[in-house]
């Protein structure tokens, strides 16, 4: 049996935000950078702790 991980349902919704802001953000013809889903993970976990659920 595996041993996986399950991600935060905080955590994702926290990175379809950041998905959405970025998407807006060009359609107002805006430059900007996607962010590195390792900088979205690790802004994360600064301010709400690790992207896992605990069990």
């Amino acid at each position: 049996m595996s041993q996986g991980r399950i991600k935060r349902r905080e955590y994702l919704m926290y990175l379809v935000a950041v998905r959405e802001q970025e998407h807006r953000a060009r359609e107002m013809n805006l430059h900007v950078r996607k962010k590195r889903l390792r900088e979205i993970r690790a802004e994360f976990e600064a301010h709400h702790g690790s992207i896992y659920m605990e069990f």
